[in-house]
């Protein structure tokens, strides 16, 4: 068969078919004087052609001897990598052959060690410690805690509790006893805590728990750590709502930790200090109690509005404005009665009754109410009956030197000695509180009542407050530069409030707007305040009875004003 023949049927055309042929006339014609060429070609290839062997085929590469020597010389089953030996955890294990044998002996000590010196050579040990980890974070961080309340027509002093608040119970001692608070065991209120602070080297030299840890200032000042906090406070559909989160939270305000004096401040040969044993210092101007803090170097100052952070800590723990009724009335009463006998070079008074009056307790004596001619800061030692057949009362002793008293000297209590609450350790409330006796909120003695606290960096103008956070730049009867207005005015009447102010972009700062309150309603406590340029006192004192509280601000003073019932509270920066 020719070539031609050959083509025509691979394309299947019909040879005998006339019509197929004269349809492909043309190709036919064309390829017509080629046909020679092409059958020599084809006669060539096909000389040069390798005879297909039976039982053979055909590779894309070509195969050497050299690689048919090698693949001859691998035996049968083998494979590339041999492993001569195999540990786990530094135990030798057992092989046979292919086989890998791991007991369980071998894996228990295999993580035991390697948990042990932390080098991980077992991954499952490592797996392990992670796993705890994770846990470990899930049950402490990663929580919302919250609160709201209504607005308008609401006078309770109660919030609601929100997110991971809800269902937690939070009580004070009132007497020294054990009660139930869910958040000792929550961050961030777990993870405040006191410590012994050396005011030279700028350390700190133990924590409270540690064993050289001392509340007397033998072992340094005692301040407590607040940890870092996340915020987010605001009103929304009639609520005012506060949220904390114990980790950093998209649009949530953080605040660095700082430590605060777990006291009132004291003034020790010329040094603030704060520690337990101490009467604090009082009738100094904030000026001046000011400059006591800035010496004690430059990551000092006294309380400012970092009390705010307090103040909320409290609030989102206990969800009621009412901080006497939760945690204590702490000091918040005052006796003073007159002597009635005359006695000189004496250490006792004999006044009437001695309610009210307890041994440890600090006295002034005085030919005024509040007087110290006589003698200032005294401790009693002892009470006893007193009955000369003509007079009839009690017997007050008292430490110190002796002094000459008169008939009708006053004899007065004042702002008491700090520690009276250091064997409640970190939690929160009192060991007696019938209104002589101190409170303490986590670690921070005193914080309202007792007397009255400077709050720096708060300047009021015709009811207008202006504020700086800089502790650097902290300066009395300043209005403008560092000191920014907030966006409300301040309310101009005394009384109770009912409602407080909210600047959107300073929402920590919130004052007294509008009266109409009790001392168990709306905020509880009270406002004090008066036109012109004022500064900032807080918490309330010794004789304010059920006005005393966390939200009670005393706007009415002078930058060059001083008293009796009147001290500081020193800070530190968190460095």
């Amino acid at each position: 068969m020719s070539l031609k023949t050959t083509f025509l049927k691979l394309f299947k055309w019909n040879t005998q078919d006339d019509e197929d042929l004269n349809s492909n006339f043309d190709i036919d014609a064309a390829m017509n004087d080629n046909w020679d060429m092409i059958d020599n070609a084809v006669s060539n290839l096909n000389g040069n052609k390798v005879d297909k062997v039976s039982g053979k085929g055909l590779s894309t590469n070509d195969y050497t001897t050299t690689e048919k020597n090698k693949l001859s010389g691998i035996a049968a089953g083998a494979q590339v990598n041999v492993l001569e030996n195999l540990t786990l955890g530094g135990t030798a294990l057992q092989k046979n052959n292919k086989s890998i044998e791991i007991k369980d002996p071998e894996v228990t000590n295999a993580r035991q060690s390697a948990v042990k010196d932390k080098t991980f050579a077992n991954v499952d040990a490592r797996i392990e410690e992670l796993e705890a980890d994770v846990d470990k974070i899930e049950t402490t961080r990663g929580h919302v805690y919250g609160i709201r309340r209504k607005i308008t027509n609401n006078s309770s002093s109660a919030w609601e509790r929100l997110f991971d608040s809800v269902g937690k119970v939070a009580n004070a001692t009132k007497n020294g006893g054990t009660v139930q608070n869910d958040f000792d065991s929550l961050a961030p209120w777990s993870d405040i805590k006191s410590c012994n602070y050396d005011l030279t080297t700028k350390k700190i030299k133990a924590w409270f728990g540690d064993a050289n840890f001392k509340f007397d200032g033998s072992n340094g000042d005692v301040f407590t750590y607040i940890p870092k906090t996340y915020w987010k406070i605001y009103q929304e559909n009639d609520y005012d709502y506060v949220l904390l989160a114990d980790y950093p939270k998209a649009g949530f305000m953080e605040v660095d930790g700082f430590f605060t004096g777990r006291y009132n401040g004291s003034v020790v040969s010329d040094v603030l200090h704060t520690y337990s044993g101490l009467v604090p210092t009082t009738s100094k101007t904030i000026g001046q109690f000011r400059t006591l803090a800035n010496a004690l170097g430059n990551e000092f100052s006294q309380l400012d509005w970092r009390y705010f952070v307090v103040q909320m800590l409290y609030l989102v723990e206990y969800a009621n404005y009412n901080s006497q009724s939760m945690l204590g009335n702490g000091v918040m009463n005052r006796k003073y009665l007159k002597t009635l006998i005359a006695e000189n070079n004496t250490n006792r008074v004999v006044i009437g009754s001695a309610s009210g009056y307890y041994v440890g307790q600090i006295i002034r004596i005085g030919t005024s109410d509040g007087g110290t001619q006589v003698a200032d800061a005294r401790k009693i030692t002892a009470i006893e009956a007193y009955d000369d057949g003509t007079v009839t009362g009690s017997a007050i002793t008292f430490d110190g030197a002796a002094v000459n008293i008169a008939v009708d000297n006053f004899v007065c209590t004042m702002a008491q000695i700090t520690g009276q609450c250091d064997t409640l350790g970190m939690k929160s409330g009192c060991i007696n509180n019938d209104g002589y006796h101190s409170m303490i909120y986590r670690g921070i003695e005193n914080i309202f009542a007792n007397i009255w606290q400077w709050v720096d960096g708060i300047n009021i103008k015709d009811h207008l407050a202006y504020i700086c956070k800089d502790h650097s730049k902290y300066a009395s009867d300043k209005f403008d530069g560092d000191y920014k207005p907030l966006a409300y005015t301040n309310c101009d009447t005394n009384g109770n409030p009912k409602k407080l102010g909210l600047d959107v972009d300073e929402p920590f700062f919130r004052f007294p707007t509008e009266i109409g309150g009790g001392t168990s309603t709306y905020m509880c406590d009270y406002y004090w305040q008066n036109t012109g340029n004022r500064v900032a006192l807080v918490g309330g004192y010794f004789s304010a009875g059920a006005n005393d509280g966390l939200w009670f601000w005393y706007f009415y003073g002078t930058s060059s004003g001083a008293g009796w019932n009147v001290g500081a509270r020193v800070l530190i920066d968190n460095q």
